[in-house]
C-alpha cells in the first residue's frame, strides 16, 4: 500500500505554510510530489475510515433509540454503568500497545528484516494484551463485590458486568491486527470490518430485545459481535501477513525483561487514555450527586452528537500517524509541515460546525429526546460545541508528541487537566447545572492546549496557530453575524411546516457565507492547493 515518493530535481522545494512556522528551509526536491501523493493517501485512509465510523454511530445511535423506547431506565442504567467499567477496563488492557505497534512496524516498513521485527514485536503485544485481560478480571470481581455491597445493583447488572469483560480478549486480538493493518497504512479494511460487525451487534441486540432478554441480551449481543470480529482479523492476519501464522497459546509467550520493557514504554499511552476516559466522565458524576438523573440525562442528550464530531480527530490522526512516526525519525521539517497544515485543515472544519450546530440544536434535541429536553439540553449543545477547535488542537499535536517519541511528557498535563476538570465542575455545576459542565469542558481544553504547544514547539518549531486560525475565525465571525440577524427564526423552528422549512433553508445558508468568505480570503497555499486537488482527483 505504500507509495514511492517520486524524486525531480526540477521542483521547488516545499515552503512552510505562510506566516505560520517558523522551522527553517525545506531541504527536498521532491515536494510537490511529496504534497500531491501525501494528500492522497491520507484522503483514503481518512475519509474512508471517517464514513465507516460516522455509518457505525449513526447504526449506534438508532440503537440507542430502540434501547431507550423498550427498555429504559434504571435497567438501562445498570447496563451504562456495566459499560462504564468496561470502558475502562479495555482502555487498561490496551495499554497503549496497539499504538506502539503500529509506531514500530511502520518503522520495520521496507527494511531488510521487516516481516520478522513485526512478526516478533506483534506476538510480544499481543501476550502482553491477553496477560493484562485476565489479571483485570480480578478488579472486576472486586467491582461487582463492592457494588453489591454499597449499592443496589440488579443480577441483570452483574451479568452484564461479567459478558461484557469477557469481550476483552478476543478484542485484545482484534485490536492487535488493526494496529498491524494501521501501520501498513490499510485503515479502510478494518473500517468495514468494524461497521460490519456493529451492524450485526445492532442486528443481535434488537433481536434480544423483542425476546424480552433485557439488558442481558444487549450485552451477549455485544460479546458475540466482538468474538465474529476476532475471527474476522484472524482470517486477514492469515491471509495477508502469512509470516505471522495465527498465534497459538505456545507462541503467545513474552520474556519477563521484554513485558517489563513494554509496560513502561505504554505506561504513559495507557495512563493517557485513561484520563481522557476520565476527563469526559468525571462531570457526570458530580452531576449525578448534585442535580440527580434528571440533569444528568439532559446532558447525555446534548452529549450524544458531541460523538460524531469527535470522530474527525482520530480518523485524521491515525492515517497520519504511520507517516508521523517515519518522518519523526528522518524527516522532522516535513513532519512539522504535515503538522502545521493539519491544524490548519482542522481549524476549517471546526468552524462551519460549531455554526451549524448553534443553529440546529433545537432541531437535534429534539430528534434525540423528545420536546421535553429542548429547554434545557439545547443551550448545553450551543456551549459544548465550542470546544471542538481546541480539541481537535490537542489531539493532533498528541499523536505528532507520540511519534516523536515523547508520549511521556503527555501525562502531566492530562492529569492536572482531569485534576482541574474536577475542581471545575464542583464550583460551576452546583450554581449552573448542565451549563457549568458544558463550559467546564471547553476550560478543560484551553488547560491542555499551553503545555502541548509548548513541547511541540521544542520539538519542531514554532506553529503560529492564531496565524493558522484567523481566516478561519473571520469566515466564522462573518457567518455568526448572519445568523445573528436571522436568529429569530430558530424561535419558531417547529411552528409549522413552513418555518421548519424556513429554518433548515437558513442554517445551510450559514455554510455557504462561510464557504464564501473563506475562499475570498484564500486560506491555502498553492502547494497545499495542488495537494487537495490531488486527493480529490479520481484515479
Amino acid at each position: 500500500m505504500l507509495e514511492q515518493e517520486s524524486q525531480s530535481a526540477s521542483l521547488e522545494p516545499l515552503p512552510a505554510p505562510e506566516a505560520a512556522l517558523e522551522v527553517g528551509p525545506i531541504a527536498s526536491a521532491n515536494s510537490t510530489v511529496y504534497a500531491t501523493s501525501t494528500a492522497r493517501r491520507v484522503a483514503i485512509n481518512t475519509l474512508y475510515p471517517f464514513a465507516a465510523q460516522i455509518a457505525t454511530k449513526v447504526l449506534m445511535l438508532g440503537y440507542a433509540i430502540v434501547q431507550y423506547h423498550w427498555i429504559g431506565g434504571a435497567p438501562l442504567g445498570n447496563y451504562f454503568t456495566a459499560a462504564l467499567l468496561f470502558s475502562i477496563t479495555g482502555t487498561i488492557s490496551e495499554w497503549g500497545l496497539g499504538t506502539l505497534l503500529t509506531r514500530e512496524a511502520s518503522k520495520a516498513v521496507g527494511g531488510p528484516t521487516a516481516s520478522a521485527q513485526m512478526a516478533d514485536i506483534f506476538r510480544q503485544t499481543l501476550a502482553l494484551r491477553a496477560m493484562i485481560s485476565l489479571a483485570l478480571f480480578v478488579p472486576v470481581a472486586l467491582f461487582i463485590a463492592l457494588y453489591l455491597a454499597i449499592s443496589q445493583i440488579s443480577a441483570d447488572g452483574v451479568w452484564v458486568t461479567i459478558v461484557l469483560s469477557l469481550g476483552l480478549l478476543p478484542g485484545a486480538f482484534s485490536g492487535s491486527v488493526t494496529a498491524l493493518l494501521y501501520a501498513r497504512e490499510r485503515m479502510s479494511l478494518s473500517a468495514g470490518i468494524g461497521v460490519a460487525t456493529s451492524a450485526l451487534n445492532v442486528a443481535l441486540g434488537v433481536g434480544a430485545i423483542l425476546l424480552g432478554w433485557g439488558i442481558v441480551g444487549l450485552a451477549l449481543a455485544a460479546f458475540a459481535s466482538t468474538v465474529v470480529t476476532a475471527l474476522a482479523f484472524g482470517y486477514i492476519l492469515q491471509r495477508d501477513f502469512p509470516e505471522m501464522s495465527l498465534p497459538g497459546l505456545a507462541a503467545l509467550r513474552i520474556s519477563r525483561n521484554a513485558a517489563s520493557s513494554l509496560l513502561k514504554i505504554g505506561w504513559p499511552l495507557m495512563l493517557n487514555a485513561l484520563l481522557v476516559t476520565l476527563f469526559f466522565r468525571v462531570d457526570i458524576f458530580i452531576l449525578r450527586a448534585d442535580k440527580g438523573d434528571v440533569d444528568v440525562s439532559r446532558y447525555q442528550a446534548a452529549y450524544s452528537f458531541l460523538n460524531f464530531v469527535l470522530l474527525i480527530t482520530p480518523a485524521v490522526t491515525l492515517a497520519l500517524f504511520p507517516r508521523m512516526a517515519r518522518h519523526a525519525a528522518t524527516d522532522r521539517p516535513r513532519l512539522a509541515y504535515e503538522y502545521a497544515f493539519t491544524l490548519k485543515v482542522m481549524l476549517i472544519i471546526a468552524v462551519p460546525i460549531i455554526a451549524l450546530t448553534v443553529w440546529y440544536a433545537a432541531l437535534l434535541i429534539w430528534v434525540m429526546a423528545g420536546q421535553a429536553y429542548v429547554p434545557y439540553s439545547t443551550g448545553a449543545l450551543r456551549i459544548l460545541i465550542f470546544f471542538l477547535p481546541f480539541s481537535f488542537i490537542n489531539g493532533v499535536t498528541q499523536y505528532v508528541l507520540i511519534a516523536l517519541d515523547r508520549q511521556r511528557l503527555i501525562t502531566g498535563p492530562f492529569a492536572a487537566t482531569v485534576a482541574f476538570n474536577v475542581i471545575a465542575n464542583l464550583l460551576l455545576v452546583p450554581p449552573f447545572g448542565i451549563y457549568g459542565a458544558a463550559a467546564t469542558t471547553i476550560l478543560s481544553e484551553l488547560v491542555l492546549l499551553g503545555p502541548f504547544l509548548f513541547w511541540t514547539t521544542g520539538e519542531l518549531g514554532r506553529v503560529a496557530v492564531p496565524a493558522l486560525a484567523a481566516k478561519p475565525l473571520f469566515a466564522g465571525a462573518a457567518t455568526g453575524l448572519v445568523g445573528w440577524f436571522l436568529w429569530p427564526i430558530t424561535e419558531k423552528w417547529n411552528s409549522g411546516w413552513g418555518d421548519f422549512a424556513l429554518y433548515m433553508g437558513a442554517g445551510l445558508m450559514l455554510l455557504v457565507v462561510y464557504a464564501v468568505v473563506l475562499l475570498a480570503m484564500q486560506p491555502f497555499t498553492q502547494i497545499e492547493k495542488a495537494g487537495l486537488r490531488s486527493a480529490l482527483k479520481r484515479r
